[in-house]
């Protein structure tokens, strides 16, 4: 047998089972060995789809022909054991730069995260916790959209995202905010996979996602429902299935929400102790080596639980939804702890929710947000993920007034998709692709305030975050707080620099005389009005 397909694009390779097993989930394991004409090898599982259907999901990441041949822990089974193949790999020649350029990896910098080519991949994600326990994929109550989860990604799409954040939501013992699916059902024979719900719900789903050309960033379930006696075994399991049945697809694994949790103490650490133990069985079967991380709680300092474990590819903090103080030295800190380890924010002040305030809730605007997005890539992330009000929670409708979700905001799926703030985040993207972020790195040295404070919180405040390229020829500052102290650069190499102000909310550019250093020492001029900034300096010569 012969299948076709472009590089890096999954292909559906399917076998009948000629044993009958009475629990073909636990009862029997299929592999799949696929060899390049280059000699590289990739071994992938296959996964139980029903009946005596077994499948195996293979993406090539080279062109050629790939030679492959089956192996099941029956041998006995001739359906499953031993069957060869072949698959044709033509060169991408679609519109998605994921496939022209592969799968992610961490750059050799270990400060960002890159295609398989070695390109600077940037992180923009959309956040979608809730994607098939709400999202409906053929269905819509808004006459513009005939399909809420795909208007939800096409939208993404078109803003330039490259991240499609979300959670599988595995929780049978789990019900904190909102509803859970069971992927694993308890039967007379065992556990075995609810299969009629996986074609139905996520299996369109991912491949409409991986069709896009979206990174598909997904976690099992949330941090505490691993706590629950039998449940460390029950997420290794499914997360074998998992990657058996999506990893060819551009997965990274994101292991669980809210980890470490918030409880401390033994709690704490048993519960990092066996997401870990699911962590490992990823990186066991996952046959490409997809990168994993795990978003991580709300807490400060950010979490290093699992830093400088093998597995543990990079980290996603989570900034919060302003119950705890957001500045720039919150990232600084983190990335000066883990100088190998890439950051990206992952969950910050989504955009139309009530946020958590000791002073008292307010709606958080695009300002709030981007303020958070430009603080963490001025000080050494590599991306952020964006939240919006009636998508992150996937509401149908208005949460009616009193009830759990409008104390976080009552917008429709579709009003919330509607937002300002997610246009601002394609103008990030396009902001820092243009200036060659992944050559940038913080320069606190180069910034003082010619006003001093004794409040080190206000002095902070005061000073704009900088980055620089390594000769010094980039600099870019940003600058959110007030536009009335004096700000002075040092340390400039050029003599002569081209100097723009960039709006982050229009993404308009206005030119200010060259900035000429004396002794390497520069005075910004007023920015223009009282908004967020950037300044961009450029060497000249």
């Amino acid at each position: 047998m012969t299948y076709r397909t472009e590089c890096w694009r999954a292909v559906e390779i399917a076998f009948e089972s000629a044993a009958a097993y009475r629990n073909p989930f636990l009862d029997v394991d299929l592999a799949c060995e696929f060899v390049s004409e280059s000699g590289r090898t990739i071994r992938l599982l296959g996964y139980w789809d029903g009946g005596r259907t077994w499948k195996v999901r293979f993406a090539p990441t080279e062109t050629g022909t790939w030679r492959f041949r089956t192996a099941c822990t029956n041998p006995a089974d001739a359906g499953l054991h031993g069957r060869e193949g072949a698959v044709e790999s033509r060169p991408y020649a679609g519109p998605h730069e994921l496939y022209r350029r592969g799968f992610l990896a961490v750059a050799p910098d270990r400060r960002h995260l890159a295609y398989a080519d070695g390109t600077p991949f940037f992180w923009l994600g959309d956040t979608h916790w809730t994607f098939t326990s709400e999202e409906r994929f053929d269905e819509s109550n808004d006459p513009r959209h005939p399909s809420q989860f795909r208007a939800c990604v096409d939208r993404r799409v078109a803003q330039r995202f490259t991240v499609y954040q979300c959670n599988f939501r595995d929780g049978r013992d789990f019900h904190a905010f909102g509803r859970y699916d069971e992927y694993l059902l308890e039967t007379e024979a065992g556990l075995l996979p609810d299969v009629a719900f996986l074609q139905r719900n996520p299996d369109p789903k991912m491949a409409y996602l991986a069709d896009a050309g979206l990174v598909i960033a997904a976690g099992l379930s949330w941090g505490g429902a691993i706590l629950a006696e039998g449940r460390t075994e029950r997420y290794r399991r499914l997360a074998k299935y998992l990657v058996a049945r999506y990893g060819a697809y551009p997965v990274v694994w994101t292991l669980a929400g809210e980890v470490p949790g918030y409880a401390g103490g033994d709690e704490e650490r048993e519960m990092a102790d066996r997401w870990r133990e699911v962590a490992l069985e990823t990186e066991k079967w996952d046959g490409y080596g997809a990168l994993q991380s795990v978003h991580l709680a709300t807490d400060r300092p950010f979490p290093g639980v699992y830093a400088g474990e093998p597995w543990y590819d990079f980290a996603m903090s989570q900034a919060g939804h302003g119950d705890l103080p957001i500045s720039a030295s919150m990232y600084a800190e983190f990335r000066g702890l883990h100088p190998d380890l890439p950051l990206v924010e992952s969950e910050s002040l989504y955009e139309g929710i009530r946020s958590i305030e000791e002073n008292g809730p307010r709606t958080v605007t695009p300002a709030m947000l981007r303020r958070v997005a430009y603080l963490a890539m001025q000080n050494g992330a590599c991306g952020y993920t964006y939240g919006a009000c009636g998508v992150w929670e996937l509401q149908w409708d208005a949460a009616p007034p009193g009830g759990f979700w409008a104390g976080w905001g009552s917008l429709k799926w579709s009003d919330g998709l509607d937002l300002p703030g997610a246009r601002q985040m394609t103008i990030l993207r396009d902001f820092y692709e243009r200036v060659g972020w992944h050559r940038l790195t913080p320069v606190p040295t180069l910034v003082s305030t010619l006003v001093r404070f004794k409040n080190p919180l206000l002095q902070e405040r005061l000073r704009p975050s900088v980055t620089a390229d390594e000769e010094m020829r980039t600099v870019v500052g940003y600058f959110d707080g007030p536009s009335w102290v004096p700000v002075q650069l040092r340390n400039l190499a050029a003599a002569r620099y081209r100097a723009r102000w960039f709006d982050p909310e229009t993404g308009a550019y206005e030119a200010l005389e060259d900035a000429r250093p004396e002794g390497g020492r520069w005075v910004v001029p007023p920015r223009p009005g009282a908004g967020d900034r950037l300044l961009v300096l450029e060497a000249a010569e």
